[in-house]
């Protein structure tokens, strides 16, 4: 990259920093200055300047997300276990619950359920339902 490219680059990021500032003066929230026409365009060339300085630094970390987590199905075994974790939160519930006396506010605050829960989230995010 040249250095012309490298001195417009800081000057786009110095000028949409700047825009902004007057867009919220004049009472746009971020979404709607984020769609000003000006903003658009030094935020389209801003991301071909950094692309061309670090190629595949503009692509969204959304999109990277996607590409590492891909679902899959459950397997029969992780089936089984999903649903066996489903039923041992429910018998621990009701165990704080009726053994011990926790109120909600105190079971959510249990690490051990708080763990549980935290491993059958991660089932459910998987692709397969139940």
């Amino acid at each position: 990259m040249s250095p012309a490219e490298t001195k417009e680059l800081e000057d786009l990021k110095q000028r949409i920093v700047e825009r902004k500032a007057i867009l919220k003066e004049e009472g746009l929230s971020g979404g709607q200055q984020n769609k000003d026409e000006e903003i658009v365009k030094m935020v389209a060339r801003m991301n071909e300047l950094k692309e061309k300085q670090e190629p595949g630094s503009s692509k969204k970390d959304k999109d990277a997300k996607k590409d590492t987590k891909k679902k899959t199905p459950l397997s029969p075994e992780e089936q089984r276990d999903y649903v066996n974790l489903q039923g041992e939160v429910e018998v621990y519930k009701a165990k704080l619950r009726n053994e011990f006396g926790y109120s909600n506010k105190e079971m959510k605050a249990d690490p051990d359920l708080q763990d549980m829960e935290a491993r059958l989230a991660a089932f459910q995010r998987r692709a397969w339902t139940i």
